[in-house]
């Protein structure tokens, strides 16, 4: 007898995203700035690109779901990677029930009760999804970073007998005052920690939420694609009689090719 592993399709939809775009008046583009000359043009052009770059982070790390265009009211939008890791089937194009995360990999309560005890069964959950320990890369909230680096400065088993204290590292030389932790290690697997300011944004207008500094995506970078329709690109548009303006545009995918073993924080208090 012959046997055969079988493949299953994850899908989503290509977005268009658009910049706000960049306007330069003819007289600001002939007076002289400081720090700027009379490069007016180049720097409001080098800000709308960078501006765009964050606008692309905070979709790619917001909850949004996937959606087909149904104009004038719904336009295509590509599965952010929180949508991507849910426990529960997506509205559209949901991820197969065998793929996804288990429910216990998902941690939501407050912050200040996520200790190593919720992190290690999240990570032996997905270790026992994958059959293998999992290395994965933590995109945390400032203040879930803030959080996790407490583990190794305090006790938080407090009794009559066993006092909460605090301990720090001091570089006595340097008079310095280290109170940070980037990487934790637990039996079922590993995890590396990197800031992050553009997660779980509002999906509306893409300002930060009571989630962004809380939040956190733990997951395995191998398994993650952004495949770009058409790469993120530079137009001016005819002169007008305001002066010069153009904007940025891209069109892309976020592809998560198995969610299975990564979990994430959803925290907003």
């Amino acid at each position: 007898t012959f046997s055969a592993t079988n493949r299953d399709p994850c899908e989503s939809y290509g977005m268009w995203m658009m910049s706000d775009g960049w306007m330069v008046t003819k007289i600001a583009n002939l007076t002289y700035a400081a720090g700027v000359g009379k490069a007016e043009r180049a720097k409001q052009v080098a800000d709308d690109s960078l501006l765009f770059a964050q606008q692309i982070e905070r979709q790619l790390l917001s909850t949004d779901d996937t959606t087909v265009e149904s104009l004038p009211t719904v336009a295509y939008k590509s599965r952010g990677a929180f949508s991507w890791l849910q426990t529960a089937a997506q509205s559209t194009k949901p991820v197969p029930a065998s793929y996804r995360p288990a429910a216990a990999a998902h941690y939501s309560g407050a912050l200040s009760a996520f200790l190593p005890t919720n992190m290690e069964t999240m990570l032996e959950e997905s270790a026992t999804q994958k059959k293998a320990p999992v290395d994965l890369t933590g995109y945390v909230g400032i203040k879930l970073k803030t959080q996790m680096s407490t583990w190794a400065q305090r006790d938080s088993t407090v009794s009559a007998t066993n006092q909460n204290l605090q301990s720090f590292n001091i570089n006595q030389s340097e008079k310095k005052l280290m109170r940070i932790v980037d990487f934790f290690e637990f039996d079922s697997g590993m995890v590396r920690t990197i800031p992050s300011w553009f997660l779980r944004c509002s999906n509306s207008d893409g300002s930060n939420t009571d989630y962004t500094p809380r939040s956190g995506l733990f997951v395995d970078l191998s398994m993650w694609e952004i495949a770009f329709l058409q790469s993120p690109a530079s137009y001016v548009e005819p002169p007008k009689s305001g002066g010069p303006r153009g904007y940025h545009d891209a069109v892309y995918i976020l592809k998560c090719l198995n969610p299975l073993g990564q979990n994430m924080v959803e925290s907003n208090s």
